[in-house]
């Protein structure tokens, strides 16, 4: 029989029961692994449902087994490095215990984006939600989302929330402070920052940075904002950058690989090399950074471990296991490429 869209109708348990001659309780029983199935009566059930395309009803099992098969990750980007891979590495622990990801994208800054985002996870019957709160926006979302659901954030905790999720983090902090060392251990004295695009007013990457050179008794310039993660943003604030401080730079730490990338095209714009003029040094090591020319010291970021250890984290809470008291936290680890060296004695402070 056709639907009112012209497609099949979608099977059902009965119609398996029917197909297979045996009765709705078996099919239960069949779809639920249950062990008083004799075998060729499994294996007739399951030919059944094979030849009419009948998957289960993921409704009607959480309707009889009071547990949700599917989780859900909300994030405001699904194609920067970062946000995706935490994605993959939720999706990754998930398939493990065959559960099923939803994801779902805050589509907009408003808070009616935000309202809908928080109405689309909770209207879904969702076990819990992993947040990947690397914005102003993820935080929107968390803070909105209704207290009888489980969710848990994929960073670092933040000031000013009204409500504490437990979290899995990177040491953003960390990372750049390692970033800042090398750079100074080569001899930089003048280090400048592309930082992120968010609303923070320092970025944790940014803030590691500064607080090296203070230990170093080195000076701070300005830190250069860029519009979003992008090349073309990493370019435009290059740009703007060299324009006002010339020959003062000899090392720029950015906020993220893609940003690197754009601020080595402006660098050779510029009739200038990396690194024998301006040192560069990326964040998160995004596959491309290897092959990169020069190809890119950075910061790696194991955002797929992220993922997992967000999942596993929800799936404590979902199972009524109280979180640490302290947040977890991942160390990230610095990648020595090409685009670093001691810096060229022309340029730099005088």
């Amino acid at each position: 029989m056709l639907a009112v869209n012209g497609f099949p109708e979608r099977p059902t348990l009965a119609d398996v029961a029917a197909h297979a001659g045996v009765s709705t309780v078996t099919v239960s029983r069949v779809v639920e692994a249950s062990p008083k199935v004799a075998l060729k009566t499994r294996e007739r059930v399951q030919a059944a449902m094979d030849e009419l395309g009948y998957f289960g009803n993921a409704a009607a099992t959480q309707l009889v087994s009071g547990r949700s098969r599917t989780v859900g990750v909300v994030a405001s980007n699904t194609v920067e490095y970062g946000y995706n891979r935490v994605i993959a590495g939720t999706e990754q622990s998930a398939r493990l215990k065959d559960l099923a990801v939803l994801i779902a994208v805050v589509e907009g800054e408003s808070e009616d984006a935000v309202r809908k985002t928080v109405a689309t996870l909770a209207s879904q019957g969702l076990g819990g939600v992993i947040v990947i709160d690397f914005d102003p926006l993820g935080r929107a979302v968390a803070e909105a989302l209704p207290a009888y659901l489980p969710a848990v954030a994929a960073t670092a905790p933040h000031p000013g929330y009204s409500r504490s999720l437990p979290s899995v983090s990177i040491d953003e902090y960390e990372g750049s402070v390692t970033a800042a060392q090398h750079l100074i251990g080569l001899g930089h004295r003048s280090i400048f920052i592309l930082d992120s695009p968010n609303l923070e007013a320092q970025g944790r990457r940014s803030r590691g940075i500064l607080d090296t050179l203070d230990a170093a008794h080195l000076p701070h310039y300005p830190t250069f904002r860029c519009a979003d993660w992008s090349p073309a943003s990493g370019h435009a604030a290059t740009r703007e950058l060299l324009a006002a401080y010339g020959e003062a730079v000899t090392a720029i730490v950015c906020a993220n690989d893609e940003i690197a990338l754009g601020a080595a095209r402006a660098i050779r714009d510029a009739g200038l090399s990396v690194p024998g003029d301006v040192s560069l040094v990326g964040y998160d090591d995004n596959p491309l950074a290897a092959f990169t020319e020069p190809p890119l010291t950075t910061i790696q970021q194991d955002f797929i471990e992220l993922g997992r250890l967000a999942f596993d984290l929800l799936t404590d809470l979902i199972h009524g296991v109280a979180p640490l008291d302290s947040p977890q936290s991942i160390q990230p680890s610095l990648v020595i490429r090409e685009s670093t060296a001691p810096p060229n004695p022309a340029r730099g402070l005088r």
